[in-house]
């Protein structure tokens, strides 16, 4: 078996590009107040990307998620106001952007984009998201203007929607009278989209750990996840710790089950620490008291029960997207299954939930013995789709988790393709030939 040459950084790192832009230059784009902006405008790159390859493998469970996007341009046929058009337009370039940038990863060579290369790279955004945290924590309620804001006209920063599109503020308003925090989210929009990130890379920064060239990198990174229980508490995102705790615990079942004994220790060893933090801190006191004071709870039931009054309105096609009810209050906005349930109808959900079953399956299969693809990055992509799937009834996946989503089942579906190039033996008349 011929061993690999070498692969030069630039050749690694150009084609990582995507992964580069949309992950750990996210503190710019949020400076410039374009961050909920990048994956749409990365549509036409990737586009000419995928153009310029000879071969493009487009596998056959991938038709569910193209089916989502063609009965996203059907629903756009029950679109009534400018504002509903402006909102499927955003939307459905995330969701064609995303598509793309699954496309690209799965097609792209392992030789230019390693499989530990683009988990360093994901875990790098886990990194970015906790030093947000902290910032907001240390540094709450700090806003300032951004470029985008700046250029935008006063006529369209007076839609809430678009407002927050281009804001940027280290943390939102204080939760509680009875404690000093106020919830953090840089470099995000929101404070919900900051937790919804940090459970979907979680499981990348434990793949980094347990793939850690050196001992000093592994100890920093674990380092840096025992300090993100901090934000991720003040953060009051009960969805986060769902779902960051149903990842966990989905990691150390199949961990158990496959007798891994060196990644089951990894996640033993972080579920004692975060425990032992919970009972001799502060953070315990404090995740029981926003368990026990659901501030947006009624909201969010308002919330539910108009986009299920719309839903049987209009059950196939939706209405293209959310709908306004009053104010800037928006039915359809508040969890991906309401999303698409109100703007695309149940076609729409049901076609968009199978494509992230379909790739969960593939990526749970297990490898057969001597297949050189990675079981280790594979499975902690299984559990990201896993955190999609468990955040979908509660937390928008748009602009961040469904991308993160793609990343880990093109990484994974790739890793089950991969192949080696087997050299054949010299034959005689070679070996006299060059004699």
């Amino acid at each position: 078996m011929a061993a690999s040459a070498p692969v030069p950084r630039h050749r690694g790192l150009a084609g990582a590009w995507p992964l580069v832009v949309l992950f750990p230059l996210l503190p710019l784009w949020w400076a410039l107040g374009i961050s909920g902006l990048v994956l749409s405008l990365c549509v036409l790159p990737l586009v000419a990307a995928l153009v310029l390859r000879r071969r493009i493998l487009v596998p056959r469970g991938f038709g569910l998620y193209l089916l989502f996007l063609l009965w996203c341009v059907f629903s756009t046929t029950q679109l009534t106001s400018s504002r509903q058009a402006f909102s499927a337009g955003y939307r459905g370039s995330l969701y064609v952007g995303a598509g793309l940038l699954f496309l690209y990863i799965l097609n792209a060579p392992r030789s230019d984009l390693s499989p530990d290369r683009a988990v360093r790279i994901m875990a790098s955004f886990f990194v970015i998201a906790v030093i947000g945290g902290l910032i907001g924590m240390i540094v709450p309620n700090i806003s300032f203007t951004t470029v985008a804001q700046g250029f935008m006209p006063p006529s369209l920063l007076a839609d809430r929607f678009v407002a927050d599109l281009v804001s940027a503020s280290t943390s939102s308003g204080r939760a509680f009278a009875a404690y000093p925090i106020y919830r953090p989210k840089a470099p995000f929009i929101y404070a919900n989209e900051w937790g919804a990130a940090y459970a979907m890379t979680l499981p990348f920064a434990l793949c980094a750990i347990v793939k850690a060239r050196t001992k000093a990198s592994r100890d920093a990174l674990l380092i840096v996840v025992m300090i993100s229980v901090f934000p991720l508490v003040f953060s009051l995102n009960r969805g986060a710790w769902l779902s960051a705790v149903a990842g966990v615990l989905y990691a150390t079942i199949r961990l158990a089950r496959g007798r891994n004994a060196q990644l089951l220790r990894v996640v033993a060893v972080g579920s004692m620490v975060l425990g032992v933090l919970l009972f001799i801190t502060p953070l315990g006191e404090i995740v029981m008291t926003r368990l026990q004071n659901g501030y947006g709870d009624a909201h969010r039931e308002q919330l539910y029960a108009e986009s299920i009054d719309l839903v049987r309105a209009s059950p196939v096609l939706g209405y293209g997207a959310p709908v306004l009810i009053e104010g800037n209050l928006s039915a359809g906005t508040h969890g991906q299954l309401w999303t698409i349930l109100v703007s695309q109808g149940l076609p729409g959900l049901l076609a968009f939930t199978a494509w992230l079953l379909w790739a969960l399956w593939r990526a749970s299969r297990r490898l057969p013995p001597g297949h050189p693809g990675d079981p280790v990055v594979r499975f902690w992509c299984e559990v990201t789709i896993v955190v999609a799937l468990v955040q979908m009834p509660y937390y928008d996946l748009l602009p961040w988790g469904l991308s993160i989503a793609m990343v880990a089942a093109a990484l994974a579906w790739r890793e089950e393709l991969a192949f080696v190039r087997v050299v054949p033996p010299p034959t005689a008349e070679a070996i006299a030939s060059t004699g």
